[in-house]
């Protein structure tokens, strides 16, 4: 698929599933970001303190805009765009986390930053009813926005390269199941050769007697499209369940509509990714990507019916079907 059909792919899923105001949710982008190291020796991404003789201002960006709807295939092919390094702390590495946060921000890895607890909340106003004190509630920190300026102990180059490494191979992977003929050769190569059961990570029925997983799942090509899927879903889900989380919006009966917050950029572009395979449409017959820039009802490509006239005579039910045929001929 060309650039420019994922680019409009992507706008039309931010704007079929994000609301409006959801779209405004902002990160930080400073002008400048360096590579600072810790005692160990780790490097971490880090935007510098703005100051009077040496300033560092910043800008708001919108992950879930249309400005920046691509952002997570940016990142996923990132690690060929700047030829990184499988090994994760190396200086290619380390240039391409620089290069990535200078024109999209940290992924902001970190903890969430204490905060002072908004004035009216659920909870002081539960424990005033009671009339107890107020309970802590590590949750309650949830869906404040992470830590921008990066830094330790979290926005290493390691972790980024791991981050952008993961993002990679599930996009990758994505691609091949979506193929109209399963491209087994290019999910294979993702898959581990490691013996798990010598590796002490093995679990389930599998968990008494030694198993590769490549030998399992490349027997056949339908194994290795259910491997890619669930290697995928697992990888949205999880990012999603960690970054993300829904919330209700508006101000009064009648106002509110479901919405997605993030905490982090890794957050938004993970929900970018959700939001492209919901709809990632393809045509009932011939089974290409429908254009994204088609009604959101449309089933066929659009090629003068001939996809539509296909599907209605092979498997419809209609008078113009093979069997409404083949039954008419008969009846006579």
């Amino acid at each position: 698929m060309s650039k420019d059909f994922l680019r409009a792919q992507a706008i039309r899923a931010l704007e079929e599933n994000v609301e409006e105001n959801s779209r405004l949710d902002r990160w930080l982008v400073y002008e400048h970001y360096e590579i600072i190291s810790d005692e160990a020796g780790n490097r971490f991404i880090h935007a510098p303190p703005h100051t009077k003789d040496a300033p560092n201002e910043y800008r708001r960006s919108h992950p879930l805009s249309r400005t920046s709807a691509e952002c997570f295939l940016r990142f996923a092919h990132w690690p060929e765009e700047t030829g990184m390094d499988k090994e994760l702390d190396t200086q290619t590495n380390a240039e391409a986390a620089k290069s990535w946060a200078e024109t999209y921000g940290v992924l902001g890895l970190n903890p969430l930053d204490p905060f002072i607890t908004d004035m009216v909340n659920s909870r002081r106003v539960t424990a005033d009813y009671l009339g107890v004190p107020e309970l802590s509630d590590a949750s309650f920190a949830r869906g404040r926005h992470n830590y921008a300026r990066g830094g330790p102990p979290e926005e290493s180059i390691a972790n980024f390269a791991f981050e952008a490494w993961e993002a990679h191979i599930t996009w990758r992977l994505y691609e091949s199941v979506r193929k109209e003929t399963v491209d087994a050769d290019s999910i294979v190569q993702f898959m581990s050769a490691i013996n798990q059961w010598e590796a002490d990570i093995s679990v389930g029925p599998l968990a008494d007697q030694p198993w590769v997983e490549r030998d399992i799942y490349s027997r056949d090509p339908e194994l290795a499209r259910r491997w890619a899927l669930i290697v995928v879903g697992d990888a949205v889900n999880r990012k999603i369940e960690n970054y993300c989380y829904p919330i209700i919006r508006g101000d009064a009966p009648g106002s509110y509509e479901p919405g997605w917050v993030f905490n982090s950029l890794l957050g938004a572009m993970w929900l970018q990714m959700m939001f492209l395979m919901v709809e990632d449409r393809r045509c009932w017959w011939c089974d290409k990507p429908l254009d994204p820039g088609r009604r959101s009802h449309a089933r066929f490509c659009d090629n003068d019916g001939q996809c539509r006239a296909n599907w209605n005579y092979n498997k419809g039910e209609g008078k113009s079907s093979k069997r409404a045929r083949r039954d008419a001929r008969y009846i006579r």
